[in-house]
């Protein structure tokens, strides 16, 4: 047979006993051929064998009571054994590769984005309809054929964008707008949008309902829609522009003394596919972090958990340099939720004592803004 032929080899192999001649004289008895044969001590001997006397001379080693170890092997065997693994690793990833590309061409989820009117749900049920789903082939997903029928999924979509993304099916919608309701221009008052204490009053309709150092809350009438003498009144639209002093506040915890956890740069990331709720990882980390945060990224087809250690670091900071930067973060952060037309005019620094080393810092801005609004 050709296999019986290809099963030829040596092994060099070295063993450990307390007469290795005695061994020795029993493997030439047997008939098992045996050459290179080198004496390292008073107990040990190395020697070369053939393949297929191996588990012979492993009896007759084990029945003198000794010990025998592989040096090295060579041969057409063993180089056949060695290419079968590889065979087998090369296999497996091509199957695994196909796997996923074939688990590729379908559509495993569908992200919807609506508008304020429709909900996602609504439009996921639409599609159903039409046979749209996770779990379709991709080949039988026309998004053409699904932009033409936006009207017939719902009468409020305007159109529909849809696009294959990788296994996700995208969706956006833009929604019908109706028309806004005419707002009337022959009266009306302006009414304060927010509660704060009037600096300023400019009316260029109406009559002026406040004076500069009067306190109101958000709905108190700033400027009424009359005109007019006393008497002869009259309604107009009521329009101005009335500038107040408006309180808003915003505050943080800050870490002074004790200690904190801060990110060491050091992470560990799973990587998975998802079948029907399962998890299939094709990396999974070994996550020894004590503390850590978690960040899932679970769009497309492979899935990632990143996770980055936490360590505990002692914290003992000058605490009027401490308020003064969580002063300075708050104030930023603050500014840039104002429009160009909002003015920071003051702003009062209170702190508190929370414990375990940390200080409430609380800001109040005071910010100077139009106020008015029609009604």
């Amino acid at each position: 047979m050709i296999l019986d032929k290809l099963k030829v080899g040596n092994i060099i192999v070295e063993i450990s006993a307390k007469s290795p001649e005695r061994i020795l004289n029993l493997l030439w008895n047997s008939g098992i051929k045996s050459k290179n044969i080198v004496k390292i001590d008073i107990t040990t001997i190395r020697l070369e064998i053939e393949y297929n006397d191996y588990n012979e001379v492993v009896g007759a080693v084990k029945r003198c009571g000794g010990k025998i170890k592989i040096i090295s092997k060579n041969g057409w065997v063993f180089l056949i054994s060695r290419l079968k693994r590889q065979i087998s690793l090369v296999l497996g990833l091509l199957i695994f590769i196909i796997g996923i590309f074939y688990l590729s061409t379908y559509i495993w989820s569908i992200d919807i984005q609506t508008g304020n009117n429709l909900s996602p749900y609504q439009v996921r049920k639409e599609l159903k309809k039409i046979g749209i789903e996770p779990g379709i082939k991709k080949s039988k997903i026309d998004v053409y054929n699904i932009e033409d029928k936006a009207a017939d999924i719902n009468s409020d979509i305007l159109w529909i964008r849809a696009r294959v993304e990788g296994s996700t099916l995208k969706i956006v919608i833009e929604e019908k707008v109706n028309p806004p309701k005419p707002i009337s221009d022959t009266s009306g008052d302006c009414v304060a949008k927010v509660g704060g204490e009037i600096k300023r009053v400019f009316v260029s309709s109406g009559t002026s309902n406040v004076s500069p150092g009067d306190f109101v809350n958000a709905g108190d009438v700033l400027i009424k829609g009359m005109q007019g003498k006393e008497g002869e009144e009259y309604e107009v639209p009521a329009k101005g522009i009335v500038i107040a002093n408006t309180f808003y506040e915003k505050e943080m915890e800050v870490q002074v003394s004790g200690s904190k956890l801060e990110k060491t740069g050091k992470r560990g990331r799973d990587i998975y596919v998802s079948f029907f709720g399962r998890k299939i990882y094709l990396k999974k980390a070994i996550n020894n972090f004590k503390y850590y945060d978690k960040i899932e990224d679970e769009k497309g087809f492979i899935k990632t958990t990143t996770y980055f250690e936490r360590a505990e670091k002692e914290v003992n900071l000058d605490k009027e340099e401490a308020i003064k930067t969580a002063t300075e973060q708050l104030t930023k952060s603050f500014e840039r939720t104002l429009s160009n037309d909002y003015k920071i005019a003051d702003k009062d620094v209170y702190t508190e004592d929370i414990g375990e080393g940390k200080l409430r810092v609380k800001v109040t801005f005071v910010v100077e803004q139009d106020i008015a609004s029609v009604s």
